[in-house]
């Protein structure tokens, strides 16, 4: 039988497999990537204890600048900006060199409130008596240094307890994500 086709079997069945496609690989450099990944997290901890930490020593360098260096001086109000916690005090002040100061005093006593006009004592350090000048009725600020720096353990310690405990949950959604297996 030259030009006779033999019929199928019934029993075979022709079907075309399909290929699972399988992407490539997001990059770890994609920002899907690192935004889920936890040393984000441990970096972002780090950065805001650290930020933490500076601000409490700016505050006790400057009060214990003042505490031990301080020079007291009376002033004059000559603005008063009352903006809630932002508010502040500007003065006119003489330094024991001779050199007149006006500055603004956020470290101000408020009760009673003041008014342009006014005659406080200030205390200034002489090295830097624009930046570094409170009012003499206000104690050092020894309470804000002490509880940044309690912020800032807690946070260091607290927050790298929980990113430890976390992790492998972390690695494995962010390493998910970039192989597309994520459900988010």
């Amino acid at each position: 039988m030259c030009g006779a086709v033999e019929p199928r079997s019934q029993n075979v069945v022709m079907t075309r497999r399909r290929r699972s496609h399988r992407a490539r690989p997001h990059s770890r450099w994609h920002p899907g990537f690192w935004l889920r990944h936890p040393l984000l997290s441990l970096v972002l901890n780090i950065a805001v204890a650290c930020v933490f930490v500076l601000m409490a020593e700016a505050s006790r360098y400057q009060t214990r600048r003042l505490d031990e260096h301080g020079v007291r001086a009376p002033a004059v109000v000559v603005k008063v900006d009352s903006r809630g916690r932002d508010s502040s005090v500007t003065v006119l002040f003489t330094t024991a060199d001779g050199r007149r100061v006006t500055t603004e005093v956020h470290d101000y006593y408020w009760r009673p409130r003041p008014e342009v006009g006014d005659t406080p004592t200030v205390v200034y350090d002489p090295q830097a008596p624009a930046t570094i000048v409170r009012d003499a009725r206000m104690g050092g600020d020894h309470v804000l240094p002490l509880l940044m720096f309690v912020l800032a353990g807690a946070l260091g310690i607290g927050g790298s307890a929980m990113l430890v405990r976390s992790w492998l949950m972390w690695r494995d959604n962010a390493e998910a994500w970039r192989t597309d297996r994520h459900f988010a």
